[in-house]
């Protein structure tokens, strides 16, 4: 699942860099850089030094399921399209 999660970042990359909106792509990269270091942080703890919570399992799971979702990268086009229409209105 995990290399999912690393698919997923590297297509968004790709398409987000052909984009005029630079704002867009450096968020993706803060969210995704930021959640692939949370549930790597926490599976190479439970790894090598002690075995995480269930909560915290629980945790890792649903970052990684935010990260892999689409919902992250719609609601940027849907909030892009509005700043965009709201700059053709003024």
């Amino acid at each position: 699942m995990f290399s999912t999660t690393i698919a997923v970042y590297f297509v968004g990359t790709i398409h987000l860099g052909k984009l005029e909106d630079t704002w867009m792509s450096t968020l993706w990269h803060l969210i995704h850089i930021s959640g692939l270091f949370i549930i790597t942080s926490l599976g190479l703890f439970d790894w090598f030094v002690l075995e995480i919570s269930k909560s915290l399992k629980h945790l890792a799971y649903t970052i990684q399921e935010i990260l892999i979702s689409p919902v992250l990268y719609v609601a940027m086009g849907l909030l892009n399209r509005s700043l965009k229409s709201n700059n053709q209105n003024t």
